[in-house]
């Protein structure tokens, strides 16, 4: 432990201060940590709407609420991308000595990215008494969520960054002294503007001319490709759940993976499901208790209760808000608030606790009996508690497989949390000894 520790707090320390003060990783940190208000506030609300117990739910469904809960989630998390895309740029921005100017380079990346977006979705009508297929204007939520975040991040950053060269160069529409700067600062980079949205044109352009068809389906599809052909089995699904963290820690959201976990997860849901149904061996019964297992050591309310008790404020005012929402399975608030996103002091927990998990859970599957699995509860709410949904469908021994699980995340995030909790307590300390000289010597100024 104590080599741990001299690791965590020399050479990662260091990493991660050098890191820290590059100017695009803090602003990544930054950019996420202004967003997680919306994260935070809109738990409350999505627990609610989506609380694991059916006859709530359909209740909800009944008096028209449901379509309600799912509009305020839509219209929170279902269009992070775009919150990401200005709060980045601001933060970018400001870094780069663009002062009030960052508000125009905000703008200017939040424009850019709908340029690039796909704005057609494909829909049935009726026409001539026939339901054929026709394209509407409009724009996907897919891409405005999770499945952009990435290309939102780095079309933030490319903006912003082309937008502070260009001015630099003092490319600008010149303007009276006697124009208010509020208009003048409105007014003057139309031609840096004209410069960047003719290149997000070449791009959008490009991009149509390739199988893909844009920017960010081709993100997705390279991403995706060299994955869609791996089998339902224990080893794919610790790839695939290794990977979704890992991109994740980088800002990649776990929506990019969609299609390959989708195609093994249905394939595991349905056909445990018909076996079940008809008394036979369930053929995916090891895949389906190994994704039990990595899910649960994603678990992150042990680790809030560990955080109760920690020095740094930030830390603790972070637990609280974030504790309730763990237990249901909503993990934003976290991440962007923490942030775990692009932070290096939790890179090793945030990569390697569920491929740990995974393997572990694999070896426990030879050893416990699991006979009494139920995979009809598979399709339970994914807000539902892991120490609910465990001891139901499988009982005591997928309850030991939680445990387990829960176990192992808590055993790799404590000793990285620890270390945190000392670097800010102190950067808090140093900030509450600048705030009182700086007091003191104002109050000593006065007299």
């Amino acid at each position: 432990m104590s080599k741990l520790d001299d690791f965590l707090n020399g050479p990662l320390m260091g990493l991660a201060s050098k890191l820290a003060n590059n100017t695009i990783i803090s602003s990544l940190m930054e950019g996420f940590i202004r967003t997680s208000p919306i994260t935070l506030g809109i738990a409350f609300i999505t627990i609610v709407g989506n609380f694991p117990i059916t006859a709530w739910t359909d209740w909800l469904a009944a008096i028209g609420l449901a379509d309600d809960v799912t509009a305020i989630t839509n219209g929170a998390t279902g269009v992070m991308t775009l919150y990401v895309i200005y709060s980045v740029a601001m933060s970018y921005g400001e870094n780069l000595g663009l002062d009030t100017k960052a508000r125009n380079a905000a703008l200017i990346s939040l424009a850019s990215f709908i340029m690039i977006m796909p704005q057609t979705v494909s829909t049935l009508v009726e026409q001539d008494g026939e339901i054929v297929e026709s394209a509407v204007n409009a724009l996907t939520l897919d891409y405005l969520g999770g499945q952009g975040l990435f290309v939102g991040m780095i079309i933030a950053l490319v903006v912003t960054r082309a937008y502070a060269w260009l001015s630099a160069k003092n490319i600008q529409f010149k303007l009276p002294e006697s124009v208010p700067p509020m208009v003048s600062d409105s007014l003057s980079p139309i031609f840096v503007v004209t410069i960047i949205f003719v290149a997000v044109f070449a791009v959008r352009v490009g991009m149509s001319l390739t199988p893909a068809g844009d920017l960010i389906t081709f993100f997705i599809n390279t991403i995706n490709a060299p994955l869609l052909g791996l089998s339902t089995s224990p080893l794919s699904i610790i790839v695939i759940q290794g990977l979704l963290s890992a991109l994740w820690f980088f800002g990649i959201h776990n929506a990019v993976l969609q299609g390959p976990l989708a195609v093994i997860s249905l394939t595991m849901v349905t056909g445990n499901i018909q076996a079940f149904a008809q008394g036979d061996p369930l053929p995916f019964l090891t895949t389906s208790v190994v994704y039990l297992g990595m899910q649960a050591a994603g678990f992150r309310g042990l680790y809030f209760l560990r955080m109760l008790k920690m020095k740094s404020a930030k830390f603790r005012q972070l637990a609280k808000l974030c504790i309730v929402p763990s237990i249901f399975n909503i993990d934003e608030p976290f991440m962007f608030g923490m942030p775990i996103v692009l932070n290096p002091m939790f890179a090793i927990p945030q990569c390697f606790t569920q491929i740990i998990a995974g393997f572990v859970t694999w070896g426990l599957t030879f050893v416990l009996p699991l006979g009494g699995y139920n995979p009809t509860l598979s399709l339970m709410p994914w807000t539902t508690p892991y120490f609910v949904k465990f001891p139901l469908a499988g009982g005591i021994p997928l309850v030991i497989i939680m445990l387990v699980s829960f176990a192992i995340g808590y055993l790799m995030w404590t000793p990285f949390l620890k270390a945190a909790d000392r670097k800010e307590f102190e950067a808090e300390q140093r900030f509450e000894a600048e705030k009182l000289a700086a007091q003191t010597a104002a109050e000593s100024a006065a007299e």
